[in-house]
């Protein structure tokens, strides 16, 4: 995620309105526009996410 669009208000209520309703979302930190980085994917993270199966209690 672009760290500019991240700052919006719009990204972190969506993000809550997410995982409100149960679905998982990586905590990834925002990147640097046009800064080159690119950072690896986050496999650890995504499979530990998918390891805790459907989230139940938000239904």
């Amino acid at each position: 995620m672009n760290s500019l669009l991240a700052q919006h208000p719009a990204y972190a209520e969506s993000l809550a309105r997410l995982r409100g309703m149960g679905a998982r979302v990586s905590a990834g930190a925002p990147h640097t526009p046009q800064s080159g980085e690119t950072a690896a994917f986050p496999w650890e993270e995504a499979l530990e996410l998918l390891a805790h199966g459907p989230d139940s209690a938000a239904r």
